[in-house]
């Protein structure tokens, strides 16, 4: 029996040299654009973390305080101590995770947070609220048994934003603004 043939010899020579070339190029581009990529020098620079913001809110300073803390419960972050006098307030870390690989056995990334407020009254009716947040992540190559590294909150995509916070607090001013309905 005789086995029937594809093409002519000249059309499978030319796709075999077709084949070759686009394998050849894949194979150069490959070579080529790792090696751009390592240039640290053309790398774009990682985005700055969100570590310090301030707002200025228009509320009295008892108010601010107040919702201020309502608004750190809404976020379940317990607070470590609050100096109302001095204007300080200080949250336990915050402790969650999240799955950074669903094979078998499943990688776990571990985070904290951590944020100091600083409330400052700048007239009768106006406050100021600044918060400063340390972002950390569990890092189980640090000697001698893992250990916690500060990380850029930007890069990670994970944890409460200070931005996040300062929001909720300027809706909680405006509704306690808003006149009350029976």
């Amino acid at each position: 029996m005789r086995m029937k043939q594809l093409g002519s010899p000249c059309a499978t020579q030319r796709t075999v040299f077709a084949l070759r070339r686009l394998l050849l190029g894949l194979a150069l581009f490959g070579l080529i654009i790792p090696a751009h990529r390592s240039n640290a020098a053309d790398a774009p620079p990682p985005p700055s973390p969100e570590l310090q913001k301030a707002e200025l809110y228009p509320a009295s300073y008892d108010v601010t305080w107040e919702k201020l803390l309502a608004t750190l419960k809404s976020f379940d972050l317990g607070v470590a101590s609050a100096e109302k006098d001095g204007g300080k307030i200080s949250t336990v870390p915050h402790r969650y995770f999240k799955i950074s690989s669903a094979k078998f056995p499943p990688v776990q990334d571990d985070y904290r947070d951590t944020y100091d407020i600083h409330v400052e009254k700048k007239a009768d009716k106006s406050t100021q609220v600044q918060i400063t947040r340390k972002f950390e992540m569990y890092d189980r190559t640090e000697p001698p048994n893992g250990g916690w590294v500060v990380k850029s909150d930007v890069m990670e995509k994970t944890g409460t934003t200070i931005t996040e916070i300062l929001s909720a607090l300027a809706l909680e001013i405006a509704a306690a603004a808003l006149p009350a309905t029976r």
